[in-house]
């Protein structure tokens, strides 16, 4: 008995203190307290004489409370489990790769094979996304057109349901995107597997069509995710009153032989925990629930009788039960004090950005609310600034996503670091962020936050001994001048820094009303070149290139054109830049590599001589894990010989990742195809990877011409970079020359080859074959000597 006093009042004495200690508790507060406490205490032991008849209800009172905190703490963690395979289904949704595969598996037009390799795609696809996902029994795809079959990564036991016949495909089908949970089966929903529970939405392409994506998961995971009661049980039931978790007695898909005692009045998410009492078979059972806010499923505690009383059998007088009730006191103190702390923990994980533990969307969006009401009234200014990572994505699929993680915490805790305390800093999304500058109207004021901004922000990170360089991109929009809203003042930031992205990245713009203009004209042409090939839009030109020894033409550079049918002749600055960051640049790339080596094979079986045909590859095209299957199906489908093909790539692009540059340049160079360096002195080539590469030329870019015949350096640099190609046997070939000067100059270089106005502009299909039909020869003036 004593050392039980002495044990409650040691307990006692420390909620005590984490009370007093907690925030928000004054001291006038804290004595009625103490008074309401010790008078509570004092009136339990007064009236325990009169409490032994009711202490079988005290002992209830307590395992009912305990329970459903253990049901209220599962049913917490089985909704984040939910909302987390719910972003799981949504970042399918968004995946554009994934749904591009679809589209094409989908459509009429492509061929049995494509279909086959389309699919086996997203399989590839799904085996990696969720490699570590070892929950996740199987995930389906499945075709509302009954004429396409099933995409399932369970091919062992691929097809053998129908799906479209099952209830809740239809019920997918009808909900047109919204989120559905399916209850535990016994043997999955493949009838050959293990447990597992599901969960499904309707997947809806552009074009029309449409599937139901269904993920199966084990359900150890809700067995995992409820706590463990040593009195009693916790179970996880649908609305029928099934298992969908597994007791010692009973399986997956039994009904409960506990009844459902909450039909009549449903239990609604967020409510508080219901309790009730039945007898079972003759004895007492007490039953605690909790309803899941993404499902219609519950989870339930179940404490038989015979432990609800063991406690009571035992209380022998009336000091035992005023050590009950003083307990009791301290139990719901201690359970007010976890109440509180976890209000707290959920509000804080409500607000924060759960990686860089900055402030996230919702947070920034109320405290910009609050400065716009604040700004009014004291009539000041305020700036919000909007930062892009830029080549955060190279880095994230070059060196995983742990690489791209250290990356954003890095950046977080630099800008924590260079701005004021007054300062919003919340994570927007991605590798996004915004900043609220309080009390600011002065631009160069901001001018110099923003460059110390950019200055910290190139600063390496170190990752398993590599580093790791981005720089950033910055929109700028300032209160009230460019905006009084949440919505227009964050739509003008983000304005402004997507144009400071098209000015080079690694820049800032400050919003201005042209910016909305130019905006709305690139989304009018990206949505225009998105069917400019099936519309029949785009065509290509043709560059001659002629050997300086012979003045022969020994091949010709491929450039894509535009004729839009409201804009007419689009130039290339305009939308290639555009089919880059839109990744349209990859169809639109495979077409013209396509069409090049179709009209270099036709112009070949038409008798005209034999000369190479050399097309650029964008860097998503050379990144893209196909390319080497790409150009060899060309070559197959065209009939074109392999070394009649030339492929350029820049020299920012081979310096991109040079390990796998190798590895790819070796791949299309097994293939037979020329390849070329475009653009040769422009980046950073290191002559130690260069002597590595597997190419046969490199091409002087235009920038080191434009000025040959009046400066001696750029003469000296030219003819440097001829000498050191031709010593690792390598064509030269000099781009953009327009004068007889730089002829006659590159010719005292021994440059090779010319390509440039002072011979051809870019030509029609037709008259380059009349170029080559007529088998021009060219000496050092331009003219044309002799026809052979």
């Amino acid at each position: 008995m004593i050392h039980l006093l002495s044990r409650l009042a040691r307990q006692w004495r420390h909620n005590f203190n984490l009370f007093r200690k907690a925030p928000g508790v004054q001291s006038v507060g804290l004595k009625l307290l103490v008074w309401a406490v010790g008078g509570t205490a004092i009136l339990f032991v007064g009236f325990s004489f009169f409490s032994y008849s009711h202490s079988q209800q005290i002992v209830i009172d307590k395992v009912t409370s305990a329970t459903k905190q253990t049901v209220v703490q599962s049913r917490d963690t089985l909704n984040i489990v939910f909302r987390n395979y719910e972003d799981l289904t949504f970042s399918i949704l968004t995946d554009e790769e994934m749904l591009n595969q679809l589209g094409i598996y989908g459509s009429a037009a492509t061929s049995q094979n494509e279909k086959f390799m389309a699919r086996n795609k997203i399989v590839e696809s799904f085996a990696i996304r969720f490699f570590s996902k070892s929950d996740i029994t199987n995930i389906h795809v499945i075709p509302v057109d009954p004429k396409l079959k099933e995409i399932t990564t369970d091919t062992l036991h691929a097809e053998l349901i129908e799906y479209s016949k099952e209830e809740w495909f239809q019920r997918a089908v009808i909900a047109n995107g919204e989120i559905g949970w399916l209850p535990t089966k016994r043997y999955g929903y493949s009838d050959l597997g293990q447990p597992s529970f599901a969960i499904n939405r309707l997947i809806k392409l552009r074009s029309g069509m449409k599937y139901v994506l269904l993920i199966e998961i084990s359900s150890e995971v809700l067995k995992r995710s409820i706590g463990d009661i040593s009195s009693g049980e916790m179970v996880v039931l649908n609305p029928a009153n099934q298992l969908l978790t597994r007791t010692n007695s009973e399986i997956e898909g039994d009904f409960y032989h506990i009844p459902n005692l909450f039909r009549a009045n449903p239990i609604h998410a967020g409510h508080p925990s219901e309790s009730k009492t039945v007898k079972v078979n003759g004895e007492m059972q007490l039953v605690v629930a909790e309803k899941i806010a993404a499902s219609d499923w519950t989870v339930q505690a179940v404490i038989p009788g015979a432990e609800l009383f063991k406690d009571a059998n035992t209380i022998g007088n009336s000091m035992l039960i005023s050590m009950i009730g003083i307990a009791i006191i301290t139990y719901l103190f201690n359970y007010y004090l976890q109440r509180r702390r976890n209000a707290k923990k959920i509000r804080y994980m409500a607000y924060h950005d759960h990686l860089t533990d900055l402030a996230n969307r919702k947070m920034f969006m109320e405290v910009i609310e609050k400065e716009i009401q604040s700004a009014r009234q004291y009539k000041m200014g305020f700036t919000v600034l909007f930062l892009d990572l830029d080549r955060f994505k190279i880095i994230n699929d070059t060196f995983g996503h742990e690489a791209g993680d250290k990356l954003l915490i890095e950046t977080a805790r630099r800008l924590e670091d260079i701005l004021d305390k007054s300062c919003t800093i919340a994570r927007f999304g991605g590798d996004e962020f915004l900043v609220l500058i309080p009390n600011s109207g002065d631009p160069d004021a901001i001018l110099t936050i923003i460059q110390e901004i950019t200055s910290q922000i190139q600063k390496p990170v170190y990752y398993e001994e590599k580093e790791l360089h981005v720089s950033v991109s910055i929109g700028v929009s300032m209160y009230p001048q460019d905006g009084n809203d949440i919505q227009i003042l964050t739509k003008h930031a983000d304005t402004a820094m997507y144009s400071a992205k098209e000015s080079g990245r690694n820049n800032h713009k400050f919003y201005n009303t042209t910016m909305e203009k130019n905006t709305y004209e690139k989304l009018s042409l990206e949505r225009d070149l998105r069917h400019a090939i099936e519309r029949d839009e785009l065509f290509l030109y043709y560059q001659p290139q002629i050997e300086l020894d012979s003045g022969c033409i020994i091949g010709v550079e491929t450039l894509a054109r535009w004729n839009h049918p409201k804009h007419g002749f689009i130039p290339p600055s305009e939308f290639i830049p555009i089919a880059e960051y839109s990744r349209l640049i990859v169809p639109i790339g495979k077409w013209i590599l396509y069409t090049a080596c179709k009209q270099n094979k036709a112009w070949q079986d038409a008798g005209l001589p034999k000369v190479h045909v050399a097309v650029n590859l964008s860097i998503h095209q050379f990144q893209n894990s196909e390319i080497i299957q790409t150009v060899a199906q060309i070559l197959e489908e065209t009939g074109l010989e392999p070394q009649y093909l030339e492929l350029e790539i820049t020299e920012s692009i081979a310096m991109q990742d040079v390990e796998q540059v190798i590895l790819t340049l070796q791949g299309l160079y097994a293939l037979g195809v020329k390849i070329s360096i475009d653009d040769f002195g422009t980046g950073y080539s290191s002559l130690n990877y260069l002597k590595n590469f597997p190419i046969q030329r490199l091409k002087i870019d235009k920038s080191f011409l434009d000025d040959i015949v009046r400066n001696e350096k750029e003469r000296a640099i030219v003819g440097a970079i001829i000498i050191m190609a031709h010593s690792l046997n390598l064509r030269v070939t000099a781009e953009g020359v327009e004068s007889m000067e730089q002829v006659a100059l590159l010719q005292a270089c021994n440059c090779d080859e010319i390509q440039g106005y002072i011979y051809s502009r870019p030509i029609p299909t037709s008259e380059c074959a009349e170029l080559l039909a007529e088998r021009r020869v060219f000496d050092t003036t331009g003219k044309q000597l002799q026809n052979g």
